[in-house]
């Protein structure tokens, strides 16, 4: 049983680290039995040299798509051989350049007779397996170079979280979640105010009954976070008192109640929905913006009064009757 064939996508990387670690196997012992002091690994930035005279490590790195430790490791390595040494460079002597030593251009003619025996061995070998290997390589390269493997993985993982959470309506029961929620945020950055005694104390006196809403997220069976719309006309809703408990922050809890909030404020006939933040929540900040969410004056009649320093924002929304 072979597991990581087995395995398929998920084993990917670890899949070609094998198929790399056998090449580099067979290259080391064809190296070694022909008297070559040569190591496989060293072969990109040593042609590159060949072929270049001298560069620096930071085009050593972008030619190759390499890392700039990458290259520092293996031109150590061929240093502490013999095979390059690092200069200054003349017309700017802050900067150091990588070049081959006269043991490392002594070398080339014997190897460029093994590698061209690696090259028609590799094409015979890309022929056996069939398909067009090499360009299906380079395909792979182009995806991932223009979008990596870590931001496809964080996209789904973040549609997963966001499928995860749900959303419920208020009811009496969730008046202690609607506060405590809250007020963990509140005293984790700021001092609660009167204001937010008010709201937290009667969400339905103060927010639901007046024509407002407030939201509830469930995830894993839990209320981790909570969110309010307050109605200040018929037209203008404040998104307010948005709140995720700190063990689920990050798990896309915030961002599904702000869409629900979106949604129920179009359902409302709402064709503006405001808000205030502090410059000290950049998570927060971020977020709004990412909803489509504008700095505007703070100098409006909708605004909640508070002793913290706040951005006012606002997001236009069409509906069906606006």
């Amino acid at each position: 049983m072979d597991l990581i064939r087995q395995l398929g996508a998920l084993a990917l990387a670890s899949r070609l680290r094998r198929l790399t670690e056998w090449l580099y196997k067979d290259g080391t012992r064809i190296y070694k039995e022909q008297s070559a002091d040569f190591e496989p690994r060293w072969f990109p930035l040593f042609y590159l040299l060949k072929e270049s005279g001298s560069v620096p490590v930071t085009v050593a790195a972008r030619v190759l798509g390499f890392s700039h430790p990458a290259i520092n490791q293996i031109a150590g390595q061929m240093s502490r051989r013999g095979f390059l040494e690092s200069v200054k460079d003349k017309k700017d002597e802050r900067k150091h350049l990588l070049r081959l030593t006269k043991k490392g251009k002594a070398a080339i003619s014997s190897l460029e007779s093994v590698w061209a025996d690696i090259e028609a061995a590799g094409n015979e070998l890309l022929i056996e397996a069939g398909g067009d290997f090499m360009a299906e390589i380079g395909r792979l390269e182009d995806a991932l170079n223009e979008s990596g493997m870590y931001e496809r993985v964080i996209r789904r993982m973040k549609t997963r979280q966001l499928n995860e959470v749900k959303i419920l309506d208020y009811k009496p029961q969730f008046k202690r979640y609607f506060k405590s929620l809250n007020l963990e945020w509140l005293k984790e950055y700021f001092t609660v105010e009167e204001t937010d005694k008010i709201l937290l104390s009667d969400p339905y006196g103060k927010i639901i009954k007046p024509g407002g809403f407030v939201l509830l997220a469930r995830l894993s069976g839990k209320i981790m976070g909570t969110v309010a719309l307050l109605k200040h006309n018929e037209g203008i809703y404040e998104l307010a008192k948005i709140a995720v408990t700190k063990k689920a922050r990050g798990r896309q809890v915030g961002r599904k109640l702000g869409l629900a909030a979106v949604e129920r404020a179009k359902k409302a006939g709402a064709r503006q929905l405001v808000l205030l933040t502090s410059p000290q929540l950049t998570v927060a900040y971020n977020l709004y913006r990412s909803l489509g969410f504008v700095e505007i004056s703070p100098a409006q009649p909708w605004v909640t009064p508070h002793n913290r320093e706040s951005i006012a924002m606002s997001l236009g929304l069409k509906t069906k009757n606006h």
